[in-house]
């Protein structure tokens, strides 16, 4: 679209954009939701690149392919197809929260290649995003504990079996991911977090924080949230415009999944929520890996170091060698993979230091 013309210019420039940021996410070799067939509904479709078809449970697709009604809400979902050469029964079911704003679009890769090492894993819409219903306040209240009973319900909905490794990313609804972690510690195995702020000192970015204006009439108020330009900016790279343009879709078309933003912010307190997070995450004792892109214009890498300076957990801190910005599983999920994958076989566990920024021991930080 022209619009996004002057943004993706100024990206192309940037040096950081020599990796292949333009290859269809859909060219790549692999293997979750993909079959060369006729296509059969209106909601499959012919990839232009390669020629192959995209159908409507597929992790491609430009909506989520599965639902489940739970909790008041019909929850759209996306789920990996295990490869057989490598599904193994004792291999965690693994479940991917996107954040505030977003939606499970930004895992489709992940899902896909989660799927070709054996896993099953599932990305669900939260409430007022992506697929997912987006009930008015006065049935849903976008609190931060409709949010948690919803996923509860939804996790025993669609048969996601316990325990689990968790993934979560993102504002607001990344740290109520980390909360439902607490409040079902035995539900988790493995806690793996990507660019969730997590420090007190944590800001709101910007089109967030316009929400919570000390001047009533700069707030956006119900007014369109745009998810376009909200899911392009926190990257280094270029993002391709049929993808910018599918996180931006529920709220061109439908003026309620702005309104749950908006309802999402209203009753947020970020501060009181950082807090909340930083005290229950103290005897915090599951294997967890924070894996922080560097290049996060909202969320700076020292953010996780100070939140770990004052916790006695099992938690570690890695970077990667690729610039990563706030959504590294849509930068390149590629750089993720390898570790999330050594991570979900315990294989992080015992990482030497050289490979850790930070690591968590009954001493503090080493």
């Amino acid at each position: 679209m022209r619009q996004l013309q002057p943004q993706q210019q100024a990206l192309r420039a940037c040096p950081c954009s020599k990796r292949v940021a333009f290859r269809p996410a859909a060219a790549q070799s692999v293997r979750a939701g993909r079959r060369a067939v006729q296509v059969r509904s209106n909601d499959d479709f012919v990839d232009p690149i390669t020629g192959e078809v995209i159908t409507r449970t597929s992790v491609y697709n430009a909506a989520a392919g599965f639902t489940v009604d739970a909790g008041g809400v019909t929850w759209a979902y996306r789920k990996s197809e295990p490869a057989k050469d490598k599904a193994d029964p004792a291999k965690p079911q693994v479940l991917l929260l996107h954040g505030l704003g977003s939606s499970s679009y930004s895992y489709r890769r992940t899902l896909a290649m989660l799927g070709d090492a054996g896993y099953e894993a599932y990305a669900p819409d939260w409430p007022g995003h992506g697929g997912s219903s987006k009930p008015g306040s006065s049935s849903f209240s976008y609190s931060q504990q409709a949010y948690l009973d919803s996923l509860a319900a939804f996790v025993a909905a669609c048969g996601i079996k316990k325990p689990f490794a968790l993934v979560v990313q993102g504002y607001v609804l990344g740290q109520y991911g980390l909360l439902y972690a607490l409040a079902h510690e035995d539900q988790i195995s493995r806690l793996f977090v990507l660019n969730t702020p997590l420090a007190l000192s944590s800001k709101l970015r910007p089109e967030l924080a316009a929400y919570k204006s000390p001047i009533p009439f700069m707030r956006p108020g119900n007014k369109q949230f745009d998810g376009t330009m909200y899911n392009m900016m926190g990257s280094p790279y270029a993002m391709m415009e049929a993808d910018a343009m599918t996180f931006g879709k529920p709220y061109r078309d439908d003026p309620a999944a702005s309104a749950a933003v908006s309802a999402s912010m209203e009753q947020l307190d970020f501060a009181a929520l950082l807090k909340q997070v930083d005290d229950g995450y103290r005897s915090w004792r599951k294997p967890s890996l924070l894996l922080f892109g560097a290049n996060d214009p909202f969320v700076d890498v020292k953010n996780p170091q100070a939140w770990l300076d004052s916790k006695r957990t099992t938690m570690r801190l890695v970077t990667a060698t690729a610039k990563l910005g706030h959504m590294p599983q849509e930068d390149y999920p590629e750089a993720i993979q390898d570790t999330l994958e050594s991570f979900l076989t315990g294989e992080t566990d015992s990482w030497p230091p050289g490979q850790v920024v930070a690591k968590m021991t009954k001493k503090g930080v080493v």
